[in-house]
């Protein structure tokens, strides 16, 4: 009867006509009536307010729909967490991260998981934070790779800060020709305002954190391209296209070609003034099996290699 009664209530409060509900649940509309009225009997309150034109949910009704729609998501989280151990000979765990996670990382990580759990399928994406944070609250993803999460809902279990760098282009009024590295401390970068950079989504946490770094230190970034993936974004940037602040591994010198250095500076950002959060996020009543927990240790161990010392 719940699952009946959320439908009810949800297409009630979209439509605000019960005749139009019930065409699109394809139920009558007698049958709608008789189910919130005893609904309204069983509980003792008025769920709609028949008087308003559209007719509305009362204020009851609305904390029964939000209930209803809590207790339904509950639900299908404990169905799919209760088939997920149940299967974890041959389970199933879906991983994501953003952009600042790369195949360095992923790589060893794999390969030493499959070791030990040959006959698990894993499913590895990227997404931004955004619809990772979704993802996660909907069921339909395990870990979340990077940056922490705004949900109070989803752990977060921090396991380093990543170092970040500056490209500046031969574009710039900043760019110093002959050098591949700059220092951070010798550089005025408020002369950077109004200069081209190269972006990721903007609702994406690291692209947040970016932008309210440079509106702190006084500058007014530019964003002349916007990217879905980090990757192409650095690499736009080491092709001097732009500006950008990106994870210190994508600016290593083993990745840039002699012709790529001479175009661009590269500036350690000091990670007392930034760094990027790195991390792993899931849900908090989310079952500790043994797989699990060992792909934690396994990335928290090879993070350390990953990431640059300073």
């Amino acid at each position: 009867m719940n699952s009946k009664l959320l439908s009810f209530l949800e297409e009630i409060k979209a439509q605000g006509n019960m005749s139009k509900a019930a065409q699109a649940l394809f139920v009558t509309q007698p049958y709608i009536s008789r189910v919130i009225k005893n609904a309204e009997v069983n509980f003792g309150v008025k769920l709609i307010d028949r008087s308003s034109h559209p007719i509305q949910l009362t204020y009851a009704g609305e904390r029964l729909l939000a209930f209803l729609q809590e207790e339904n998501r509950l639900r299908a989280n404990l169905d799919r967490e209760m088939t997920h151990l149940s299967q974890f000979k041959y389970g199933h765990l879906t991983i994501a991260s953003n952009e600042v996670v790369t195949n360095d990382l992923y790589k060893p990580v794999l390969v030493r998981f499959y070791n030990k759990y040959p006959n698990i399928h894993a499913q590895i994406t990227r997404m931004t934070s955004r619809d990772a944070e979704k993802r996660l609250l909907s069921g339909t993803l395990d870990f979340f790779i990077g940056h922490a999460l705004q949900s109070h809902k989803v752990e977060y279990r921090p396991i380093a800060q990543l170092p970040l760098v500056l490209i500046i282009p031969e574009t710039s009024k900043l760019y110093e020709p002959g050098k591949v590295f700059t220092n951070y401390e010798d550089l005025d970068l408020t002369k950077l305002s109004g200069e081209s950079f190269i972006g990721t989504p903007q609702e994406d946490n690291y692209q947040r954190l970016v932008n309210s770094f440079l509106n702190d230190i006084g500058v007014s970034a530019k964003i002349s391209i916007e990217v879905p993936d980090l990757h192409l974004a650095s690499d736009l940037a080491i092709e001097h296209v732009g500006a950008i602040i990106t994870p210190e591994p994508f600016a290593n010198p083993r990745r840039l070609t002699d012709e790529q250095k001479k175009h661009i500076n590269v500036v350690k950002i000091p990670t007392d003034v930034l760094t990027a959060n790195f991390g792993i996020s899931f849900i908090k009543n989310k079952q500790t099996s043994e797989p699990v927990t060992d792909l934690l240790n396994i990335i928290s161990e090879y993070v350390e290699e990953y990431i640059p010392k300073r």
